[in-house]
């Protein structure tokens, strides 16, 4: 039993090897790309991001979040606050888990973007944004749906196959970049003032999830 179990762990470690080379092999040009930008950190005016990234970080926050005629989005964070684009770079700047995530993801979404248009994700209108941003939330849902062996091998072979398209790695930030604009927006103080949020305890709660709570002298 011990010997077969030291055979499976040597396969798993050999193929561990094998996937590891294959997705540095088809992602030499992506891999050059991230090199030359990880140069290019803080030698700006944020701290992690690169311009490039700024901007794309900017057109997925808005989409995450839109700005809507009833609503408030990420944009109007800013008002009452730093910016998200901000708070955001901050995040990333403190925690190298989440650069592992958002430096190849935000290039994939680019490379992504010309396989698929021609034009790089910034050129894209905005519905073509949303559409590329909805199909890289579509992956991610199909690719991590499930947790079996087989479904883990798959994915492997997927990160090979999609490598430099870059729709692995932009399907690998999605649920991230979410998470953390979503964090951002309803821990600012413009999101506190649209949902008229006084400080717990709310003693009357939420009428409506998509509603503010009206002031109290409006109903005199």
């Amino acid at each position: 039993m011990q010997a077969i179990f030291v055979m499976k762990m040597t396969a798993i470690k050999s193929s561990k090897r094998l996937f590891s080379a294959s997705l540095a092999l088809v992602s030499r040009d992506f891999n050059a790309e991230l090199a030359r930008r990880d140069t290019r950190r803080g030698k700006n005016s944020f701290l992690w991001f690169t311009p490039e990234e700024v901007a794309v970080v900017e057109a997925l926050s808005k989409i995450i979040v839109p700005s809507e005629q009833d609503s408030p989005g990420i944009d109007e964070v800013s008002i009452l606050g730093e910016s998200a684009i901000t708070s955001l770079d901050k995040m990333v700047a403190e925690s190298p888990d989440r650069q592992r995530f958002y430096s190849p993801g935000l290039l994939a979404f680019d490379r992504w973007a010309l396989k698929e248009q021609g034009h790089s994700f910034l050129e894209l209108s905005t519905d073509q944004q949303t559409s590329l941003f909805q199909a890289v939330q579509e992956k991610y849902d199909h690719w991590w749906a499930q947790t079996s062996a087989v479904a883990k091998v798959q994915r492997g072979l997927n990160a090979i196959f999609h490598a430099g398209r870059g729709v692995f790695h932009a399907a690998r930030l999605y649920p991230i970049i979410r998470n953390d604009c979503m964090q951002i927006f309803y821990t600012s103080s413009a999101s506190w003032a649209w949902l008229q949020y006084d400080g717990p305890p709310m003693d009357k709660g939420y009428c409506s999830l998509t509603q503010p709570r009206l002031s109290e002298h409006l109903h005199g």
